[in-house]
């Protein structure tokens, strides 16, 4: 029995979960924006999934936003969670509860996740993205995390794809994937296109009524989505592609555009043609089931 952890920059979830992937209740909250807040909620989140477990809890789990050092379990300055940097995780959490946390990136636990219970199961390579806050990246090779010689794994987020008008990404650089493809990039192209937000989930409105403008925005994005992939498949040659986080709820409204322009972009190279673009089933759970799968290795 294992306790699993998604913590990201504006939530943090959990659950417990068995060697084949059974699980709990998810538990959710919003997670504080400063570190002593975000310890309490952390160790009473572990805490109350502690007792809801129906058998004794082996090991504790817990994907998180980075930079994170994951063999000192200490964060370098996490680019959506700056609060955090220098906070020793691992030791924090080992020192209540006496478990040595395992510690995973979250966008390489939700890629784990996807071949492990999600919409890529049962394959042995992937490239799986996390569209949200920011834009995270896994690649998984022979059913394993392929870091190259990054702790934490290459930073797909974070090639150029063009000045983006001088928008900085958390990074402290402009031009980054990230900032055309996250969610305050598509907030920003559906009010470019004539409508007002206040928030995303005022778009999901707009386009069950199937309003035009709407609509239109979606396709853009999604011609945004196959470029960028259309670069990705041409580095790592891998053919099957998992979208999960907030944003892969809207796949319906954007799953034609993107294969469309990654086969425009490779009519000359298509061998390179990704074979499977699948949207997770579940993005709440990816990384809690990533945890769990990695977990048991």
């Amino acid at each position: 029995m294992y306790i699993c952890i998604d913590l990201g920059g504006s939530n943090i979830r959990g659950t417990w979960m068995d060697r084949g992937g059974r699980c709990g209740e998810v538990l959710s909250m919003s997670r504080p924006r400063e570190l002593a807040g975000t310890k309490q909620a952390l160790a009473g989140l572990i805490q109350e999934i502690m007792h809801k477990a129906p058998g004794s809890v082996q090991n504790i789990g817990i994907a998180s936003a980075g930079p994170l050092n994951l063999e000192q379990g200490i964060y370098f300055t996490p680019t959506n969670m700056p609060e955090l940097k220098g906070f020793d995780l691992a030791g924090f959490v080992s020192g209540i509860f006496g478990i040595r946390p395992v510690l995973e990136n979250d966008a390489q636990a939700a890629a784990l996740g996807e071949i492990f219970k999600g919409c890529l199961a049962g394959e042995r390579d992937a490239l799986v993205f996390t569209l949200g806050t920011g834009l995270g990246s896994g690649v998984i090779m022979d059913r394993r995390v392929w870091r190259g010689r990054l702790d934490a794994g290459p930073e797909l987020g974070h090639i150029y794809m063009g000045p983006n008008k001088g928008k900085r990404c958390g990074c402290g650089q402009t031009g980054c994937a990230e900032t055309w493809l996250n969610a305050a990039a598509l907030k920003e192209l559906v009010m470019q296109n004539g409508l007002f937000l206040t928030g995303l989930k005022d778009l999901d409105t707009y386009l069950e009524n199937k309003d035009e403008k709407a609509l239109r925005a979606m396709q853009q994005y999604g011609r945004r989505l196959g470029l960028y992939l259309s670069q990705i498949v041409s580095i790592f040659g891998i053919k099957n592609i998992g979208l999960s986080g907030g944003l892969s709820r809207l796949g319906p409204y954007f799953s034609d555009t993107v294969p469309q322009t990654i086969r425009f972009r490779l009519k000359t190279r298509p061998w390179l043609i990704p074979q499977r673009i699948e949207f997770s089933t579940n993005p709440q759970m990816s990384a809690l089931w990533g945890m769990g799968y990695l977990m048991q290795k």
